[in-house]
């Protein structure tokens, strides 16, 4: 019951960022993407893997994709370009942040752990990782420093496909809402022609579907992970002091 209370919590809080911090710009957004016509969207896989870089959160951008470039669309650009930059933070943590992220990792035990279990499970628990609703930045930059191999970590990305489901949903049905309150306005308090009460009710039963499917992958994620972190915890070898 309490997680439920959280799930929509979380979900009105979502529908509040969009409506307070990305809906004021949306009209000169969209204006600017279409101008853009096909560098739109390079434009965003950009934006996309400079801020996630540096800890942007991920929803806040696949929302604002659902609500610019709609359903499908904003799905496939944050699938690119999360994908792209999973590979970027790979290479960056890899090769160029090693000893920075080990010394972060260093202060935070639980951290570790998932580390070591990261490092030693491979693909099947990286998946579980990227199901789960750990922060992508931390995440990409932590299989970065582990012993993970790069091809298990690329096909792993699958698992960002949930995730970036419900979060693009999100932007797609809110920017539909704010869009709908103004035609129905507009028409004296009457679904405009073409639409229907049906249609709309089932636009958000969907997205509500996303959502509760997400979070049940996420909690069945968590719960393996953490099987694999005990796992791990337990049969390594302690550091000497």
């Amino acid at each position: 019951m309490i997680k439920g209370v959280v799930a929509l919590l979380a979900v009105g809080a979502f529908f509040l960022l969009f409506h307070f911090v990305l809906e004021p710009f949306m009209p000169e957004a969209e204006a600017f993407v279409v101008k853009l016509g096909g560098w739109g969207p390079v434009l965003f896989v950009a934006i996309f893997l400079i801020g996630t870089s540096i800890f942007v959160p991920e929803s806040v951008l696949a929302i604002a994709a659902g609500a610019i470039f709609g359903l499908w669309m904003g799905l496939v650009w944050v699938v690119v370009a999360g994908t792209i930059s999973a590979v970027f933070m790979f290479i960056l943590g890899r090769h160029f942040l090693r000893n920075r992220v080990e010394l972060i990792l260093n202060g935070h035990p639980k951290v570790r752990a998932i580390d070591a279990a990261a490092s030693s499970a491979g693909f099947r628990l990286m998946l579980l990782l990227r199901l789960s609703p750990l922060s992508y930045t931390l995440l990409n930059y932590l299989l970065a420093v582990s012993r993970a191999r790069f091809r298990p970590y690329l096909l792993a990305c699958l698992g960002m496909f949930p995730g970036n489901f419900s979060t693009v949903y999100i932007g797609f049905a809110a920017k539909h809402a704010s869009d709908l309150a103004t035609r129905v306005k507009d028409a004296d308090g009457h679904l405009p022609p073409g639409d229907s009460w049906v249609h709309e009710i089932t636009l958000f039963v969907g997205l509500a579907a996303a959502i509760l499917a997400s979070v049940v992958v996420a909690r069945i994620a968590m719960q393996e992970i953490r099987k694999a972190a005990d796992a791990a915890s337990i049969s390594a070898p302690e550091t000497p002091s």
